[in-house]
């Protein structure tokens, strides 16, 4: 029995799930030893108490677990207090999505197991209405005269226009004893349209509390012109904002604030503008310098829809921590960082860039800075087309530093421009990475599904990459920043250059891995403890050395029902079906689509068990700037 199925995006409800029934399930899985007191126990922390107010609905819960004999952890969490029923993303996995549907105050737990100790913490988030918000409001169709209230809304919310300065004046006046919310019109009053903003809006909060500031475009709408009157939205329109360069001035971004603008940074002390406690929900953002960029702790970037962005550099952009060396000047570590449920498409360079540094000098690193930024969390995003328009185009490219990043149910098509993959992660210069990359589709690239350099304990498990020109998973280093104490588990890789390339890496796990049609198997070089097994190949394995359990096959038919049509459940007689190791000890206990782990006598090799539901591209749906969503796992409070 395991203390949770731990299935990736699947709805299962726990009637009366408590912590102590978590606890005692954990137990159950720590063997005989442990009563004779081997190792030491795992230090965690399930981070501080958080607020958060309607009409967002999703929280970030970021904890932290080490184990000091690095043992692999098992995680759960769970809710043991509140007034209504919540789900979680992922509840087996440090950093997870809370969805809330009730006001009140919960009480979160997280257990974590080494298989010879468990350890809790918990978390308390207090969840309030919206009308607990300062709120002001943007319409730019409204006829009369604004200022900000319901009745009468600003006209205009960018860059020069001429209430700028008394609008950024009342946010920040209300911030100081107050979270605020600037609503703007997600449609227009008389036809389900976006309504548009033609220029940049640019952040600019001075006020420096906890309070948060949220600029929502997607949750009210303004249903008369001329005489005010906001109602609640559901529908598809968001907010538009055109960025263009009408003023005749450089334009970097659309939304958000631009931590290297000469302009920002006089004003900002000459210093990045780096914003805590920032969120920027349901916009769409188009036209020539489309972009959102942004930076700073405790920040969400959520249900934004970007697009057809034709000039400047990454569609979607957050702050480096230290400028380019030599300056090396410090602008400031974040962390807290959420970016979710967004879209982006035909767009000029990277699709989502999180800045940090370079580990080496030659690319504009500074290594003796050190790490950069931490707590990140990439969830349920789509990317389609990223360097369509011209630049690189990588789909997410996690710069250097970055550390406890979790990647999970994110969709990345045709990145294209050079060599450009679909995931990118440059890695540490010292400690753990404690990268989690899980249950993401990657596929029809130039480059690699996923490329890894200057990892310390990565994990790559439950995704599906296909269509790639070169690897589906690579791991390589960057100068003299290699792999350490990688892992791959249950990935289906399909019809790539090179199924798992290997170089400069000390320490990787290669298990249940499907690795189908490539043009090579995979290599290996100036790499030591590959330790791969119970994985099946075809036509050709990869060039090291194979355990026992795997199977090596000439045919790729069989094996998958379509994957030439992107389907790559299982047939009813897959030769990887009930051939797979039980990986449960690792900290996940299921499929790709959520079903659990084991269906049968024992696991199944790749993404997918025998039984999966297909899960396509073609289910999600990309217009208006949203996807369906994977569901959740559902809580219960006692």
């Amino acid at each position: 029995m395991t203390p949770y199925h731990g299935a990736f995006y699947s709805m299962r409800d726990w009637p009366s799930a408590s912590s102590l029934i978590l606890v005692a399930l954990f137990l159950l899985l720590v063997p005989v030893k442990a009563a004779l007191g081997a190792g030491s126990p795992p230090v965690i922390d399930a981070g501080p108490n958080k607020v958060l107010a309607f009409p967002a609905r999703d929280l970030t819960l970021f904890g932290h677990a080490t184990d000091p004999e690095n043992d692999p952890l098992r995680v759960a969490w769970t809710m043991t207090s509140g007034p209504a029923a919540v789900t979680f993303s992922a509840p087996w996995a440090l950093a997870t999505t809370v969805t809330f549907a009730t006001t009140g105050t919960y009480t979160f737990q997280l257990t974590v197991s080494d298989a010879t100790s468990v350890v809790t913490s918990s978390v308390t988030v207090a969840v309030n209405p919206a009308s607990s918000q300062t709120a002001f409001y943007v319409d730019p169709t409204y006829v009369g005269t604004g200022i900000g209230t319901a009745a009468a809304p600003w006209r205009s919310f960018v860059d020069g226009n001429p209430n700028y300065a008394a609008q950024w004046n009342a946010i920040n006046g209300a911030l100081a004893s107050n979270d605020v919310i600037v609503y703007f019109s997600a449609r227009n009053a008389g036809s389900d349209t976006p309504e548009e903003i033609v220029g940049t809006v640019s952040v600019r909060r001075t006020d420096t509390s906890t309070h948060r500031l949220t600029l929502d475009g997607m949750s009210k709408y303004n249903t008369n012109d001329s005489a005010p009157s906001w109602l609640d939205y559901a529908g598809a329109s968001k907010m538009r904002i055109r960025g263009n360069r009408s003023n005749g001035n450089p334009v970097y971004f659309s939304l958000g604030w631009y931590d290297r603008d000469p302009f920002y940074q006089a004003w900002n002390g000459g210093q990045g503008g780096k914003f805590d406690y920032v969120t920027m929900r349901g916009f769409e953002v188009t036209g020539v310098s489309g972009r959102v960029t942004w930076g700073g702790s405790y920040s969400v970037l959520e249900y934004i829809w970007s697009h057809d962005v034709t000039d400047e550099g990454a569609a979607v952009q957050f702050a480096a921590a230290v400028t380019d060396y030599p300056n090396c000047v410090d602008m400031g570590r974040s962390h807290d960082i959420t970016v979710r449920n967004i879209v982006v498409e035909r767009v000029r360079g990277e699709a989502l860039y999180m800045a940090g540094t370079y580990l080496l000098t030659q690319f504009g690193g500074c290594p003796s800075y050190g790490n950069t930024h931490s707590d990140i969390l990439i969830e349920n995003n789509t990317i389609r087309y990223p360097g369509q328009n011209g630049g690189e185009g990588d789909g997410i490219d996690l710069k250097a530093g970055l550390m406890n990043v979790t990647v999970r149910g994110n969709v990345v098509q045709n990145s294209s421009g050079g060599t450009a993959h679909g995931l990118v992660a440059e890695g540490v210069f010292s400690g753990r990475t404690n990268y989690l990359f899980e249950g993401n589709r990657l596929f029809n690239g130039n480059g690699s599904g996923i490329s890894l350099t200057g990892q310390n304990g990565t994990v790559v498990r439950n995704n599906i990459i296909y269509g790639m020109g070169a690897a589906g998973i690579r791991s390589a280093a960057m100068g003299s920043f290699g792999c350490i104490d990688v892992a791959a588990y249950n990935n289906t890789i399909y019809n790539n250059g090179t199924g798992i390339a290997i170089s400069s890496t000390n320490t990787i796990k290669v298990n249940n891995n499907l690795v189908v049609g490539n043009g090579s198997g995979g290599s290996s070089s100036g790499s030591t403890n590959i330790a791969s097994d119970y994985n099946l190949w075809a036509p050709s394995k990869a060039t090291w050395s194979e355990g026992t359990h795997s199977l090596i096959r000439q045919s790729t038919s069989g094996v998958m029902v379509n994957p030439d049509g992107a389907n790559f459940q299982l047939t009813s007689d897959s030769p990887a079906i009930d051939v797979g190791v039980d990986l449960s000890f690792t900290g996940f206990d299921s499929a790709f689509d959520g079903l659990p782990r084991p269906q049968g006598m024992a696991w199944d090799i790749g993404a997918y068990e025998f039984g999966s539901t297909p899960s396509s591209p073609t289910n999600f749906r990309l217009s208006g700037g949203s996807r369906l969503r994977h569901p959740h796992v559902v809580y219960r409070p006692s």
